[in-house]
């Protein structure tokens, strides 16, 4: 799309870096070297007052025909605190947005995850300016997204490549798509990426760690349950950050648990979690194996020691481990 096919306001929302970095490169291609030096204007709406911003929009092109100007950082447009920003008048924004100049892009820039919709600049913008959804990708979209990646970039990845290398990498579009790069300079043109090659390229992650440590610990194995923790400390991970994780992954089981037995099946589980089909496939798959109580007990023990170390009541390194210990030889 050329730049006199868009709109006259364009509002780019979401926190993909990835999705980000491809509409920046779009934006940038849009004017050539001379014209963003005469046409086009970047403004940081926590340092730069509005006043200034919109009067450049408001200007005339120069030896051209668009101007092209683009606000970053527009966080009245969201609850956030207004501390240490420059003070902002959203009815200035309004006021240009109910008539815009005509020559003018006006690129809003918000790399948030939702604006504040009860503000009346944002229905405003909303109902005015072309949406550029940036959001975080998930679900279906997020293995079609990477399949279509994968052909971009001259390559095939298979099924079960493509979920080993979601599963390393959070499900997190933006790392997956960096790994996707690598990997298909690894494979070479026209090959298919393997889940052997993801294994040898991709690192594990601690997540994955973790879902092996609940795993030793539920099925009653102290030593692995143990080498594995052990392991995670010698690598520098904060006995309350593996807290966190193993309380996530535990209260993951316990709902598609729940969930599988009030009928669920497992697409209706993904859907009502909203996470990665593939991460419900594997927690369908390890939650078969216990039985409900059992991961309630877990869950209520690792919560419970969650406030113990908050509140100082135990020590954190060795709190973690004796509760490891303890649940593990309850099997």
């Amino acid at each position: 799309m050329a730049l006199a096919d868009l709109p006259p306001v364009i509002l780019v929302l979401g926190q993909e870096q990835a999705l980000l970095q491809q509409i920046q490169t779009y934006f940038d291609q849009l004017l050539t070297p001379d014209e963003r030096q005469m046409n086009l204007g970047r403004y940081d709406l926590s340092e730069t007052g509005l006043p200034v911003a919109l009067d450049d929009a408001a200007s005339v092109p120069f030896f051209g025909d668009w101007r092209l100007v683009i606000l970053t950082a527009p966080f009245f447009l969201t609850g956030a605190p207004t501390r240490n920003k420059v003070e902002q008048d959203p009815t200035l924004l309004t006021a240009y947005l109910e008539q815009p100049q005509p020559t003018t892009k006006l690129v809003i820039w918000a790399e948030y995850e939702k604006l504040d919709e009860r503000k009346k600049v944002t229905k405003t913008l909303k109902k005015t300016a072309l949406i550029v959804n940036a959001g975080k990708v998930q679900g279906t979209a997020l293995n079609q997204r990477l399949q279509h990646d994968a052909q971009r970039l001259g390559t095939t990845i298979t099924g079960p490549a493509l979920n080993l290398l979601l599963q390393r990498t959070r499900e997190d579009y933006s790392l997956a798509l960096q790994q996707l790069e690598k990997l298909a300079l690894f494979a070479g043109p026209q090959a298919t990426i393997t889940p052997e090659i993801v294994a040898t390229m991709v690192e594990q992650i601690i997540d994955d760690n973790a879902f092996e440590l609940v795993a030793a610990t539920l099925n009653g194995q102290l030593q692995p349950a143990l080498q594995i923790y052990q392991q995670l400390i010698i690598t520098g991970q904060e006995p309350i950050g593996l807290l966190a994780l193993l309380l996530t992954q535990v209260r993951l089981l316990l709902q598609v648990k729940i969930l599988q037995q009030s009928g669920y099946t497992q697409g209706a589980i993904t859907q009502q979690l909203k996470i990665h089909p593939y991460r419900v496939q594997l927690a369908l798959a390890q939650a078969r194996r216990y039985q409900l109580t059992r991961l309630e007990q877990m869950y209520l023990q690792l919560v419970q020691l969650d406030y113990q170390i908050k509140t100082g009541q135990v020590d954190k390194t060795n709190g973690l481990e004796l509760l490891i210990t303890r649940f593990a030889t309850l099997h």
